[in-house]
């Protein structure tokens, strides 16, 4: 896995011991996830999707974190329960997203999240099927569709192609040309946005599925 900045990684290692005391399913998401994977971005997130059922789960999760010195506002964290929102603790210049799994895909991915060991400490992450699936079915921007393809493009010999085309709803790769043109028909008067479609088509020949 890719080095990325000790900070944040200390952060996710907290955020993954707090969780596991309270006995909560998780996954670690996001640009975080890509970054460990091997993808070059920068981050300054953690971002994790968690399984709460009830209030209970929602104070388990506040006063774990609470003793890694991680402070989630308690009003914030039960009303995320009720509309399964996302909660945010900001610890320095960094910050942590929660979000209340809600969706199909939260669900999918907490049940298929790896467990790796970072600094002696179990962490899950999201699987590399279901962060490629999130960067093309729900976030869609065109960053996120760069980390996808870079994912696609690294692993190619490893991904679970099947899986990943069941979770998309069918070819990936379709999915991916259909998201470029929408961003070039919005944005694509930009030079430096035409610039980077035409590098992530380019990175898409070297599938040749």
């Amino acid at each position: 896995m890719r080095r990325v900045g000790v900070d944040v990684v200390r952060l996710m290692v907290s955020v993954a011991r707090a969780l596991r005391r309270a006995d909560l399913p998780y996954a670690v998401v996001g640009g975080l996830a890509c970054i460990l994977m091997g993808v070059r971005r920068v981050t300054e997130d953690v971002d994790v999707v968690v399984l709460v059922r009830a209030r209970e789960d929602v104070e388990k999760l506040v006063r774990e974190l609470r003793s890694e010195g991680i402070e989630l506002p308690s009003s914030d964290a039960l009303k995320a329960l009720q509309n399964r929102g996302l909660v945010a603790a900001l610890v320095g210049p960094l910050r942590v997203d929660i979000r209340y799994a809600s969706t199909w895909l939260d669900f999918e991915t907490i049940r298929h999240a790896v467990e790796v060991n970072i600094r002696g400490e179990p962490v899950r992450i999201a699987s590399l099927e279901d962060v490629v699936a999130a960067k093309l079915t729900v976030l869609r921007t065109l960053r996120d569709v760069e980390d996808a393809v870079q994912l696609m493009v690294q692993y190619r010999d490893r991904i679970d192609w099947e899986r990943l085309r069941r979770i998309v709803g069918g070819s990936p790769l379709e999915v991916v040309k259909q998201l470029l043109d929408a961003i070039e028909g919005e944005l694509g008067g930009d030079e430096v946005v035409r610039r980077r479609i035409n590098d992530v088509r380019s990175l898409l020949t070297k599938l040749g599925r």
